[in-house]
């Protein structure tokens, strides 16, 4: 089980057979932590939210796989990370409404 501290800048993980928590990386982290599939690494939104990063458990280093510097992000509470099957990153942008190119209307 991952978490993140309540000022959300320290991920942590929980050892089910040591039922024990650890810290698996210090830094600021923006939240919706996500497991990958192969258990190996949790994704996460870094850089004050204008990355996404990953951590592996293993040596727990950090990995940007993601700039999300010119994306408009949308959400619940501003943003949403998901990961796809394929360990894709599913990401909410917010388009607003200067992208609506055609409407047809019939009433």
């Amino acid at each position: 089980m991952a978490a993140l501290a309540a000022d959300i800048n320290n991920l942590y993980v929980f050892d089910f057979q040591t039922e024990k928590w650890s810290e698996l990386a210090e830094r600021t982290f923006g939240g919706f932590p996500n497991w990958s599939k192969d258990g190996h690494y949790i994704y996460v939104f870094g850089e004050n939210g204008k990355g996404v990063v990953r951590v592996r458990i293993g040596d727990r280093q950090i990995e940007r796989v993601a700039d999300l510097k010119s994306f408009t992000q949308t959400g619940l509470v501003g943003r949403s990370l998901a990961l796809a099957p394929d360990d894709s990153l599913l990401l909410l942008r917010n388009a607003g409404t200067h992208d609506v190119y055609a409407l047809d209307w019939q009433p």
